[in-house]
């Protein structure tokens, strides 16, 4: 795709062996130097394993902004997570338990960990995404005590709704800056299922903001597996790129992209979009 001229957009993801324990089995990880150069890195992984996820490691920091989501991969229902989890949140370690998909903000600079996986009951899915195009961190002693409830606020279980259907997504969560104690942050899952185009008929459009299109599968014991051939359609000029491996595509503000079309598929398969603002938006060009 090297040749073509918006072909340095779109790339394969490549997955590793993780660290392994509770910590990722196999990810992926992405910085920006990788995704031009947005203010944005990410990891997403599969996870099966109790435990904590850096043992003896407390809490750290980090000098940006960071939203931490926990998901299932079930290939019928986004409300299923597959886990029992507990994540420290503060300089006091106030504790959270959650079952369900969730996301936790950490804003720059809160101390957030010892992250636990309790009990899982099926391998389960977790990005981080991380405002910044280099990952950064250091450790945070444990300081106080609270009341059990003092961030709250930062914890915000994903609503799953009905998608559109067709090749759009069948199930669907979003958040945004206000679910995410006001990051310039907004991001949408949607579980897909069909082939087709994307809303038909509509043609391209655009965002005020820079954006990426994260293409993955549900193969948890082999994440270079889609399971789908896409085909998607960036620039003015309708330049049509086709993959059927993970894939991330970085849309720098105001590039014009879809149609996207789903050719065949042979599992269910995920599409998060990550937008570097605090609010959606979208206007389709004619």
């Amino acid at each position: 795709m090297a040749d073509t001229k918006y072909g340095d957009l779109v790339r394969t993801l490549k997955y590793i062996k993780g660290r392994g324990g509770a910590n990722a089995k196999e990810m992926t990880f992405v910085g920006g130097d990788q995704i031009q150069g947005f203010a944005l890195n990410f990891i997403v992984g599969v996870y099966d394993e109790p435990g904590d996820w850096a043992p003896d490691m407390g809490a750290h920091t980090h000098p940006f902004d960071e939203a931490l989501l926990f998901f299932g991969y079930d290939d019928k229902d986004l409300k299923i997570l597959g886990a029992d989890m507990s994540l420290a949140v503060g300089k006091e370690y106030e504790e959270h338990k959650f079952s369900v998909p969730l996301v936790a903000a950490a804003p720059a600079n809160l101390p957030h960990c010892p992250l636990v996986t309790i009990k899982p009951y099926r391998p389960f899915g977790h990005f981080h995404l991380a405002l910044s195009a280099k990952y950064a961190g250091a450790g945070a002693a444990k300081e106080g005590t609270t009341n059990g409830k003092k961030y709250n606020y930062l914890f915000h279980p994903l609503k799953v709704k009905k998608g559109k259907g067709g090749a759009n997504a069948a199930q669907q969560f979003s958040a945004e800056g206000k679910d995410l104690a006001g990051m310039p942050l907004n991001f949408t899952m949607g579980l897909h299922n069909q082939p087709g185009e994307w809303f038909p008929g509509k043609g391209p459009q655009i965002h005020s903001y820079d954006e990426v299109m994260v293409f993955f599968g549900h193969k948890t014991d082999d994440l270079t597996y889609l399971g789908a051939e896409i085909t998607i359609a960036i620039g003015k000029e309708q330049e049509k790129h086709t993959f059927d491996v993970p894939t991330v595509i970085a849309l720098p503000k105001g590039t014009p992209h879809f149609p996207i079309t789903c050719n065949k598929v042979a599992r269910p398969y995920r599409v998060m979009q990550v937008g570097l603002s605090a609010k959606y938006d979208c206007a389709w060009v004619k």
